[in-house]
């Protein structure tokens, strides 16, 4: 993985290579944006991602990458919230 940009507090933009990927880099490059709502008691978090092919394996990827986020964010709450770490031992 690849830090293209990091603008602290606003975003994060990484890449890293992947099977299924459009272009000749066959990387793909997602953008975490994160904007302060209600003077700053809430985060409105947006995820971009790019670039997947237009192919039913393309498409499993990106949807994959999806669940990915969503488990991210579920254990990112976990533990802001309550100090719990939601990842201690998934990748075993």
């Amino acid at each position: 993985m690849t830090v293209i940009e990091a603008e602290k507090p606003r975003r994060i933009t990484i890449e890293w290579d992947a099977q299924n990927a459009a272009g000749s880099a066959g990387t793909t490059r997602t953008t975490f944006a994160f904007e302060s709502l209600d003077d700053d008691t809430r985060t409105l978090l947006t995820i971009t991602e790019a670039s997947w092919l237009a192919t039913p394996d393309g498409a499993k990827s990106a949807f994959g990458n999806c669940e990915g986020w969503t488990g991210m964010l579920i254990a990112m709450k976990a533990w802001l919230e309550h100090g719990i770490n939601l990842r201690d031992g998934f990748y075993r």
